[in-house]
């Protein structure tokens, strides 16, 4: 049985900052690319527990948020967008569905 996740708290300056559809993302970074005038930065959370895998997200930012192995911690602007819908089959019903994907976006909110 999985164990339930231990949620850190945000420290109290940072917790001020943060605003509806913002989220405060701690840990290291993996990679990162640059296209055009946006920079893209992978970064690795740390795993909630030794038996699960950390989550991996990009966020785009118009600066360098630090080099490779940095532990960094950044608020970011959530959002999405829709991609072309397309037809799902059940393979237990056989009850066809349209899916929409749903792509999510995370933005560094930079001063």
């Amino acid at each position: 049985m999985n164990a339930p996740a231990t949620v850190t708290p945000i420290p109290p300056q940072e917790r001020a900052r943060v605003q509806l559809m913002q989220v405060a993302i701690k840990g290291r970074i993996d990679a990162t690319r640059r296209h055009e005038q946006t920079r893209y930065t992978r970064i690795l959370t740390p795993a909630p527990d030794a038996y699960s895998r950390p989550q991996t997200i990009e966020v785009r930012s118009k600066a360098p948020l630090g080099q490779r192995g940095d532990e960094i911690t950044v608020i970011a602007t959530l959002g999405g967008y829709t991609r072309k819908p397309f037809k799902s089959t059940d393979r237990e019903t056989g009850e066809i569905t349209m899916v929409t994907p749903v792509d999510l976006t995370l933005d560094a909110v930079e001063a």
